[in-house]
């Protein structure tokens, strides 16, 4: 029986179409939003690199697993105009490169540039030589140096040529991060989200092109894997081909600020009375908001009972009783002791989206809360033990902690209604 007139259809048929455009227009936002690493790395200004190595599909994957921002392939150095693959003329396959040069120098580059073919052999094809397309006089000196260190350590000859840079002419589309293009999963996935020119442009198409053509290593995957906008299904595929487990590197490197060895104390960041209560890995955490070594700290697998709290204000924050391995190498707990002594704060460092915790007191940086935790409360803080200073049970009256029945794990006075 049809209960639809047609001119009911006629009307419903463009509002349901609207609908649905609607949708996939939502979903591609909240999608495009995720990919965090383009949103930081679009900021910075770049400057650009132009080489030749041969075909232009390997450079395009090795350049791209490196610390830049984006790449693409082309052709450059001849003298026609519009150059493509079947009419290449006198041009050479090309790969360009943004980078930023604070995170990448020059002479990083052409070093990578050199070690990635042999520039010692003959080249008898226009089309795959070996060139070094310098934009400035600084790049072609950067270049010469070093071609002249490589030819004294080797005793051979290089035979790349320099040229001026000129003009560069982009190829076809499906040249572009070809490795990534023949996986139909992951080129769906991105096209879904990026016009062209945004998936030619994308830092982290150009990172996930170099991984699926396994030019990166898995301890490099590892620290992006959150950060290239994947859904959880291609995140589970890219970790595979390194042999890697996505629960425990998602739970680990989620939890990460900057690494406490690397973070360098200056006279400006000093605070001289907690410098002098707390250890320098204890101050670096609470206070310059860096992040302990995993499995290698005082908490992370201790199971005695009773409450753990800042370790500069000496505030209730957690409690034995809601402490669980994690596997991320941290102390874990699925809700504070006392929720209001726990603040909540965006952190978007690292190109990741995260909620930081500290302790309003205290002021210290704690770690960071997650949703991926287990009942009762679905949630996981993820804490560094340098933050934290343990009371066992019975030493809590002693220690003026005596309102707190850890038997419980709640405050007899305070409530937690939060969590």
């Amino acid at each position: 029986m049809n209960y639809l007139s047609g001119n009911t259809m006629n009307y419903l048929m463009p509002m349901i179409t609207i609908v649905l455009l609607l949708i996939v227009s939502i979903q591609t936002a909240q999608a495009e939003k995720e990919i965090i690493i383009d949103e930081e790395l679009n900021k910075v200004e770049t400057e650009t690199a132009t080489f030749a190595l041969g075909c232009f599909w390997g450079p395009d994957a090795s350049f791209g697993i490196l610390p830049v921002v984006r790449t693409r392939v082309g052709y450059a150095g001849g003298s026609s105009d519009n150059p493509t693959y079947r009419n290449i003329g006198d041009h050479t396959e090309t790969i360009q490169i943004d980078y930023n040069p604070e995170k990448i120098s020059y002479r990083e580059l052409i070093r990578f540039f050199w070690d990635n073919h042999n520039p010692y052999q003959q080249h008898y094809s226009r089309q795959y030589m070996s060139i070094v397309f310098f934009h400035n006089q600084s790049q072609e000196e950067i270049a010469r140096t070093v071609k002249k260190e490589l030819e004294e350590d080797s005793g051979k000859t290089i035979t790349t040529e320099f040229k001026k840079f000129n003009k560069f002419y982009l190829a076809e589309d499906y040249h572009q991060k070809y490795y990534l293009q023949q996986h139909a999963d992951f080129k769906k996935h991105y096209f879904d989200i990026f016009s062209l020119d945004e998936f030619i442009n994308s830092t982290a198409v150009a990172r996930v092109n170099g991984y699926l053509a396994q030019k990166g290593s898995g301890e490099q995957l590892a620290e992006e894997i959150n950060m290239l906008g994947l859904t959880e299904t291609l995140q589970n595929k890219l970790l595979n081909k390194y042999g890697l487990d996505r629960e425990q590197i998602v739970c680990t490197t989620s939890c990460l600020t900057q690494d406490a060895d690397d973070v360098e104390l200056a006279s400006s960041d000093t605070n001289d009375n907690l410098r002098e209560r707390l250890t320098t890995l204890q101050y670096k955490v609470t206070q310059l908001g860096a992040t302990e070594s995993p499995f290698d700290n005082k908490y992370w697998d201790h199971k005695e009972e009773g409450m753990y709290v800042d370790i500069v204000s000496g505030e209730p924050l957690f409690s034995s009783k809601d402490k669980f391995d994690s596997g991320s190498g941290w102390p874990s707990f699925t809700r504070p002791l006392v929720g209001e002594n726990i603040v909540e704060k965006e952190d978007n460092s690292l190109f990741m989206k995260r909620t930081e915790v500290k302790s309003r007191e205290g002021g210290s940086h704690l770690g960071h809360v997650f949703n991926d935790g287990p009942e009762p409360t679905g949630l996981r803080f993820c804490i560094n033990s340098a933050a934290l200073r343990f009371i066992p049970v019975d030493k809590l009256d002693e220690e003026g902690y005596g309102e707190f029945d850890i038997l419980t794990a709640r405050s007899l006075t305070l409530t937690n209604d939060d969590y």
